[in-house]
Parts: C-alpha cells; structure tokens; sequence
C-alpha cells in the first residue's frame, strides 16, 4: 500500500491543474472564511494541497501557514506564492500530528 504522501506528491501535477468543480461554492467558502479574519490573524491551514486557498485568503490575514504532507504539493504552493508576489503566505510539508508546528503557534485561525 502506497503512502499518503507519496500518493499525492504523484497526483501533484495533475491535480493542480484540475479545475475547482462548483466555483460558486468555493467563493462562498472563501466568503464564510473571511467573515472569521482579521488582518492581524496568525492562520494555520493543514491539508493545503498546492496552496490556492492560502494564498485567496492571503488579503485577510497577517500571516497564513500552509501545509500539507506531500512535498510536491507544497512546491506547487510555494510557485504560485512566488508568482503571484504573496509574502504572508509560509509553506511547508507537515503531518497533522507534526511537532515542528507547535513552534509556529500560537495561531487565531486554523482551518483544514
């Protein structure tokens, strides 16, 4: 059986270019997200895939830790960060359970 992170670290690619299925629905996610921002939050996301989330919210909080368990996901994040010239937005390859995140709290927002 293939692990999680090496399943989606093949899938990265292909699912990056996937488009978002309902758009309406995920705006109107995005929308009840923001409602809970502040600019001054601290946001920690965990399952960030290749980051499209983080980086939309990017405008709303001060600072947004993105992460996933796969490496080539964070990669692709870390591109369209670049590309897109969004600085408040950290990503990194991380479990759920992952020690090294209890050093970057404390957070006002965690989402998944």
């Amino acid at each position: 059986m293939i692990d999680a992170d090496r399943f989606w670290d093949k899938v990265a690619k292909k699912y990056a270019k996937s488009p978002i299925k309902d758009e309406d629905a995920y705006e109107q996610t995005l929308t009840r997200v923001r409602a809970h921002l502040r600019p001054s939050d601290h946001v920690l996301e965990l399952g960030c895939g290749t980051g499209t989330t983080a980086l939309k919210l990017a405008g709303d909080a001060k600072e947004i830790v993105a992460t996933d368990i796969s490496p080539a996901m964070i990669e692709l994040g870390r591109t369209k960060a670049v590309q897109a010239d969004i600085r408040n937005v950290t990503f990194c390859t991380a479990s759920f359970s992952a020690k090294s995140l209890r050093n970057d709290g404390p957070y006002d927002v965690v989402t998944a």
